[in-house]
């Protein structure tokens, strides 16, 4: 029996903790990232706290290929009755990546994410240092309102020099890969959650 859906509600409220659910064993030295998340006029409301012993990334301007540049935090959205979805990058200096597919399978017909890459303006958001790592907070928005069924998942790019990245998600995905929609966590927009 399928769980039933998270409550958006108009406060950041339903939170998530990412995982490893393609590894038996989650890796040694996965570190936490706790995220809540919410829905208000039309935008999914995110805020991120993610444990960090080595803070960076290398990206300066908008839209580059922040996961190959250090620490990144992911956001997917999604409405339930389309294909079509959102992944948005925040990074500890609040570089964005903001990119639109078209369906579940257009990431693998591209040749550049130059093809699905949006304004990144069209995201608020912020990111600041903190005592144990970093902290990101987004405003996606997401032609969505109340009653109605989404798709989200968080997910993280854990950097640091000298090693590979070690990934994470909040999604169950049975193996390594982030863009898989049927996966992600299904929400529920609450009543108070307005219109845009």
């Amino acid at each position: 029996m399928a769980p039933a859906p998270r409550l958006l509600a108009r406060e950041p409220s339903a939170e998530f903790t990412l995982g490893q659910a393609w590894n038996a064993v989650q890796e040694a030295g996965l570190r936490p990232t706790r995220v809540w998340a919410g829905f208000a006029d039309g935008a999914l409301l995110v805020r991120a706290e993610l444990d960090d012993d080595d803070v960076f990334n290398d990206a300066r301007t908008h839209n580059a290929r922040t996961w190959e540049l250090g620490d990144v935090f992911e956001i997917f959205a999604r409405r339930e009755d389309e294909e079509r979805y959102v992944e948005v990058h925040v990074t500890p200096d609040n570089v964005k990546l903001h990119l639109r597919f078209d369906d579940f399978g257009h990431g693998a017909r591209i040749a550049s994410i130059d093809e699905v890459a949006q304004d990144p303006s069209a995201i608020e958001s912020s990111a600041r240092r903190t005592v144990h790592g970093w902290e990101a907070r987004a405003r996606v928005p997401l032609r969505a309102g109340p009653g109605e069924l989404v798709r989200v998942s968080f997910c993280r790019y854990d950097a640091t020099r000298g090693r590979e990245p070690m990934l994470s998600s909040s999604s169950p995905h049975p193996v390594l890969r982030f863009h898989r929609p049927l996966e992600w966590t299904l929400c529920r927009i609450a009543a108070d959650a307005g219109r845009p």
